[in-house]
């Protein structure tokens, strides 16, 4: 009797659980919406004049306050996850999802990490060198391209200087729905 209560409770948490959190928080943009404005912005001269494209691009689709990354009160802070020095500007944050801007004036290099939630990004200016933490190769992605990381993967790069990233990525608990999602333990055994 008590193994089969068990089981009802683990099956009514990962299933209500999944079940509560697709019903109350939903996203207004995908990964493919967010690649598509960058590379719309990719035909604008200059990096202002793509982050105002980007704002008002966004404040169409999302209907609600959305920062344009070149004003003085601009939200600039630096940061270093995944020790990947970079200087990022939220344009857009919901409880559902984040587009926001990064990069750094000078040459940096460090670790690239997708944890609970997969990456997408749009190169708006600059390079980045990857190389793949499984092969002993690199890959040169330009300015004018975008890629997809996925969830529990991680890279080493290298940023050129003055490249700028522009970034879109659902929370935590959208993408990942179950409590023990099965990427993450398998991550955890290969290490």
């Amino acid at each position: 009797m008590k193994f089969l209560l068990a089981l009802t409770l683990v099956f009514g948490l990962e299933y209500g659980v999944s079940w509560m959190v697709s019903g109350v928080l939903k996203t207004t943009l995908t990964p493919d919406i967010a690649k598509s404005l960058g590379e719309k912005s990719w035909d604008l001269e200059g990096l202002n004049a793509r982050f105002l494209f980007l704002k008002n691009k966004l404040g169409g689709l999302v209907g609600s306050r959305v920062s344009s990354c070149t004003s003085v009160d601009s939200a600039w802070k630096v940061n270093q996850d995944g020790l990947l020095l970079n200087s990022r500007c939220v344009l857009y944050e919901s409880m559902a999802e984040e587009v926001s801007i990064w990069g750094w004036p000078s040459q940096t290099t460090g670790l690239l990490t997708a944890e609970f939630s997969s990456r997408s990004f749009s190169i708006l200016s600059g390079r980045v060198t990857e190389w793949s933490t499984r092969e002993a190769k690199y890959l040169v992605r330009e300015a004018n391209s975008s890629w997809e990381q996925g969830r529990w993967s991680s890279c080493m790069v290298q940023f050129d200087p003055n490249t700028w990233i522009l970034e879109y990525q659902q929370r935590f608990l959208l993408e990942n729905s179950d409590l023990f999602p099965v990427e993450f333990l398998k991550s955890r055994l290969q290490q």
